[in-house]
């Protein structure tokens, strides 16, 4: 059976009327609701965020650390500083020329024979002296590689020691100021390094320091550029 509209909203209305909440029903609830928010405990406050010049503090503390960092790496990277690469070198192929039983591709204690023999094996002419008569006799001398370059290798006698003089032009060729001599050791063996008249020199020997710093002196007396004319 069909129902009309009419009928049909006073069906409506009766029965939501019939199923109204008692009265006073919505106050009570609100009663309630109160009472208990009441009795709950107090809500933490939020951690308060990090002000903006806290922030810049831990940006720039970041900063410098990754800079300490960063420069810690680079000097751990740094190659070895020149003086000591060649140090290390020098030493090392004077062990190599005592363990090969390879003094000298030249075997003399003529300075005249020596020297001539360096003649179009090397691009400039190593100064070549004997000291003999103050104990370090002349005994050859040799091709040798260094710094990237050849070398000559000038081989001396003191008695059971040899003497290993190296001799290769300085980096601003007879530009550069004379230095040293600069004495050092490696591995048990001494060394003295100078640079004069264009040439840079190191000598390396199982001598006493004292010994081959006199050598080292004798050496660069006997070949000292002669003064300018005024």
């Amino acid at each position: 059976m069909s129902m009309s509209d009419e009928e049909l909203g006073t069906l409506i209305r009766r029965h939501a009327v019939r199923h109204m909440p008692p009265e006073g029903l919505a106050a009570h609830i609100a009663n309630a609701v109160r009472t208990e928010e009441a009795a709950a405990p107090a809500p933490k406050p939020a951690p308060a965020r990090p002000g903006r010049g806290l922030w810049q503090g831990l940006a720039w503390f970041g900063t410098g650390a990754a800079t300490a960092w960063g420069l810690a790496l680079v000097l751990l990277a740094t190659p070895t500083p020149p003086a000591d690469a060649l140090a290390e070198g020098v030493t090392a192929n004077h062990v190599r020329s005592l363990m090969a039983s390879h003094l000298a591709d030249v075997a003399s204690s003529d300075h005249h024979t020596v020297k001539p023999w360096f003649a179009g094996k090397l691009d400039f002419s190593p100064p070549v002296v004997d000291l003999a008569a103050e104990g370090f006799a002349l005994a050859g001398g040799r091709l040798d590689y260094l710094d990237g370059r050849t070398v000559a290798a000038l081989v001396y006698r003191s008695g059971p020691h040899v003497i290993n003089l190296f001799v290769w032009p300085a980096p601003d060729g007879k530009k550069a100021q004379a230095q040293g001599p600069v004495a050092s050791a490696r591995q048990g063996y001494q060394l003295v390094h100078w640079t004069q008249g264009g040439m840079q020199a190191w000598a390396v020997s199982d001598l006493n320091a004292t010994e081959l710093q006199n050598f080292a002196v004798l050496l660069r007396e006997r070949t000292a550029p002669a003064p300018s004319p005024k």
